[in-house]
Parts: structure tokens; C-alpha cells; sequence
């Protein structure tokens, strides 16, 4: 009789709560998120140099540079998602974490291979003096914005979550660099991939220093 009073106490205090929406709708906020920090590199980057002579008639004429451009905006993608999906607990999938990693591990494994096998032959053409401080300057703003849109939901995980949005928002200007800049596995893997770690790090901290706001 104790146990049915109970269920029959659930069921009305059930029935008077109205009924709330849950925030898992992401691929909007997330695509308009990765777009529009796409259109955000490739504008300033342009504003501020042109692309590489050659860069783009590349992407068709050499399989293997295609091949490691589109791992990269892959890997991108792939972890724009996962920082968004960070955002709302229950929606993690340790899947899409092992296919992330995996694609960032073939993506930086084709410029280490490069090193002895380059996708195009290595030049000085293209080269931008302050390429480092430009991949500083792209991929900021974009991390701050995505760190924001995540925070307005409630990841359980900030650093975690911090640090996706990092590697993300690092990867657009360290892939855009490709065409921008020039072509030298080497110089790639200091100075365009090489900045990407600090959006990570950043990230990261963006994500320790939210969560004790939480």
C-alpha cells in the first residue's frame, strides 16, 4: 500500500510539470559555427595576402596534396561536432571521439610522411612572413565564439570540450595556410600546425576557467 502511494505520488506531480524542451538540436549551431569561421580566415587571409600562385589548379592535378587538404577539413568537422555534442550531456558518443582522433592522426601522419615523400615539390613560393602570428590572429576569435555557444549549454565536461573547440578552430587556419602560404611539409608541421597546439592549450583553459563559473 506504502509503494503505491508512492507511484501514485510520482504520477500526479508528473502530470502538473509542463513539459520542456530539451536543447539537442546542434547541427545548426554547429554548421553555422564551422562555416562562418571558414568565411572568417579565408576573408581576412586574403585581405591580408593572395593565395599561393598554382595552390588551387594543385588541389586537381596532385591526388596526394586533395588527399591531405580533405583529411584536414574532415578532421576539422569532425571535432567541431564533437565540441559541440560536449555541450549536452548524453550526447558523447566514444565512437566519434576514436574517428576524430583517428582522422587528426592520418591528417598530421601525411606531412610527417611528406617530409621524405612531399605531396608538392617544397619552394619558397607563397611564403608569408608572419604566418605564425596570422594563424594566432584566424583562429582566436573563431574559438572564443564556439567556446561561448557551448558554455550557453551545459557541458559536463568544460575542458574537454574546450579543447575539441580548440583543435577545431586551429585546424581552419592551419589547413587554409596549404593555399595561403608556402608548401614545405617541414614549415608546415612548425608553422601552421604548430600554433594549432596553443588554440588547443587555450581551449583547454578557456574550459578550466568556465567551469569554476559554473
Amino acid at each position: 500500500m506504502k509503494q503505491q502511494s508512492r507511484v501514485d505520488l510520482i504520477k500526479d506531480l508528473s502530470s502538473h510539470v509542463a513539459v520542456v524542451r530539451p536543447r539537442t538540436r546542434l547541427l545548426l549551431p554547429s554548421m553555422l559555427w564551422f562555416i562562418g569561421s571558414w568565411i572568417y580566415v579565408v576573408a581576412l587571409s586574403l585581405y591580408l595576402g593572395p593565395l599561393r600562385e598554382g595552390a588551387v589548379k594543385s588541389l586537381v592535378t596532385s591526388p596526394q596534396f586533395a588527399f591531405e587538404s580533405s583529411m584536414g577539413l574532415i578532421t576539422g568537422a569532425l571535432f567541431c561536432v564533437l565540441a559541440f555534442r560536449e555541450s549536452i550531456p548524453s550526447l558523447r558518443h566514444q565512437w566519434l571521439v576514436y574517428l576524430s582522433y583517428l582522422s587528426a592522426i592520418v591528417w598530421v601522419s601525411c606531412y610527417v610522411l611528406g617530409l621524405t615523400f612531399p605531396a608538392l615539390e617544397p619552394s619558397m613560393l607563397g611564403k608569408r612572413a608572419h604566418c605564425v602570428l596570422e594563424a594566432y590572429l584566424y583562429s582566436m576569435p573563431p574559438l572564443l565564439i564556439g567556446y561561448f555557444l557551448i558554455y550557453r549549454r551545459y557541458p559536463l565536461n568544460a575542458f574537454r570540450a574546450g579543447m575539441f573547440m580548440g583543435v577545431s578552430a586551429g585546424m581552419i587556419p592551419a589547413l587554409f595556410m596549404q593555399i595561403s602560404c608556402m608548401y614545405d611539409p617541414q614549415h608546415i608541421l612548425t608553422h601552421h600546425i604548430g600554433p594549432a597546439t596553443i588554440a588547443i592549450a587555450i581551449g583547454a583553459l578557456l574550459g578550466l576557467i568556465f567551469k569554476k563559473m559554473k
